[in-house]
């Protein structure tokens, strides 16, 4: 297998970084009228893209590191990151309501036990008991639209480990906090799966790869629509799976799949260049937006729960800026080979 940067990887992770952030920024920057059924799908698809091709990764790269202490680590590095942007940029207790960097720093280990000690075929079946078993406690113990975001400022650290080491917790872990394990852990399975084919020289760019997207896509749309599940806002953030239904899984996967073809086969394309400059620094280009936000934008005060026709100039000039870090943290990289694992962790090596 080559091990050299995978740009279809590189520009579909960018994609989900384009997307993301119109979601994420809409939380706070965008009115709720404007908060319409085309703009919630806009950002709907970003975080299974993001998490099924971190899944992907790890069926790659697990070949050159056959060591569960290597992805025990970066697993852990990611949560990590994500305790330190609850604390020092949402100013809350971490382990409450566990933002995607939770769930990725969590499937990490998992994914690369699966990749290692499960067949293609058993991984299937897996996916498909966890949307199973993701439908029945749904229904069984509720999904809880409410969640936990305590500041730190306003409770004490005992009163908090109560909270934290209660059932309602594990719940959130499980099943209803931002990012649950189940399903979220069936996107990063199915990335593996992917990886797995990719070793084994599988293109993305046939046509029955293409109809497998299609037909999921399809039978995802299909159920929501005879379903018709009643998707929530939480906090201002509009995306379409609050709660993730068993058709939004569908849907999500098949319209991923349809994008690995696409871009496969449009690759060369110059617009992509702005994808690949997010995707080669996808964690820090995460980081960057979301301090961008909460320390730039939402202080001022005319740009909270702005009418679309400002949001949108507003996320395109947050993008701007983003690329041209983007750039800026390539040329870094160029010059300097031996930066420390740290920064190369952050910034993409």
């Amino acid at each position: 297998m080559r091990f050299e940067r995978n740009s279809v990887i590189d520009i579909l992770r960018g994609i989900a970084i384009f997307t993301m952030v119109a979601a994420n920024l809409s939380a706070s920057l965008l009115q709720s009228d404007d908060k319409v059924l085309i703009f919630r799908l806009y950002g709907t698809f970003a975080a299974p893209l993001f998490i099924m091709l971190a899944g992907m990764m790890v069926a790659i790269t697990g070949v050159r590191h056959a060591s569960f202490w290597h992805f025990l680590k970066r697993g852990g590095l990611i949560v990590v990151f994500g305790c330190l942007v609850d604390m020092l940029v949402w100013h809350i207790y971490p382990f409450l309501g566990y933002d995607v960097l939770y769930l990725i720093g969590f499937c990490i280990p998992v994914v690369y036990l699966l990749s290692n000690y499960c067949t293609i075929g058993t991984r299937i079946i897996i996916i498909i008991l966890l949307i199973v078993l993701t439908s029945v406690l749904q229904t069984r113990f509720n999904y809880r639209e409410e969640l936990i975001s305590v500041e730190i400022s306003m409770l004490r650290f005992s009163d908090y480990l109560g909270v934290l080491l209660s059932g309602s917790t594990l719940q959130r872990f499980l099943l209803d906090g931002w990012f649950p394990v189940l399903p979220w852990l069936s996107f990063a399975i199915t990335g593996s799966v992917l990886g797995s084919l990719l070793g084994q020289d599988y293109s993305f760019a046939s046509k029955r790869f293409l109809a497998t997207g299609i037909a999921l896509f399809s039978i995802g749309i299909a159920l929501w629509l005879v379903l018709n599940p009643q998707l929530v806002m939480r906090e201002g953030y509009s995306e379409l799976f609050y709660p993730p239904t068993t058709g939004y899984w569908f849907a999500a996967t098949g319209l991923i799949f349809i994008s690995f073809y696409c871009v496969e086969c449009t690759q060369r394309l110059a617009i992509h260049a702005v994808f690949l400059k997010l995707g080669h620094a996808s964690l820090f280009m995460y980081l960057f937006h979301q301090a961008v936000l909460v320390f730039i934008l939402k202080p001022v005060g005319f740009l909270n729960s702005q009418p679309i026709s400002t949001f949108i100039p507003t996320y395109l000039v947050v993008i701007a800026i983003m690329v041209a870090v983007g750039y800026g943290l390539e040329k870094i990289k160029q010059k300097n080979k031996n930066l420390p694992f740290i920064v190369r962790f952050i910034i993409g090596s």
